[in-house]
């Protein structure tokens, strides 16, 4: 089985992004020390400032699991205010092919 692949996706009320931004780090440092985190990077929009993307990849849909009920990633849902609604969280399967370093993330 191959890894599990996540782009949660985050949309700041007008007004709001800085304070979405700092929120969405908190979680950063205790995720990358969690059993099966291989990558958990956070992006702001160049275009759209107040959209941010976690871009993650998981050993396993199970390591994954465990990761939506820590603290830290529950805790988020403390700024659902100063967001224009629920993030939406996409998984996928990797299809890796060509150069490997280039072909998964």
């Amino acid at each position: 089985m191959s890894d599990v692949i996540v782009v949660a996706t985050f949309v700041a009320r007008p007004g709001h992004a800085d304070a979405v931004e700092t929120a969405l780090r908190v979680p950063v440092a205790p995720t990358h020390a969690e059993d099966g985190c291989i990558l958990y990077a956070l992006h702001r929009g160049l275009g759209d400032p107040g959209t941010f993307v976690f871009i993650e990849r998981w050993t396993s849909a199970s390591a994954l699991a465990v990761h939506a009920q820590r603290p830290w990633v529950t805790g988020l849902s403390a700024i659902s205010d100063l967001l224009t609604g629920p993030p939406t969280v996409a998984t996928y399967r990797a299809l890796p092919d060509g150069d490997p370093e280039k072909g998964l993330l």
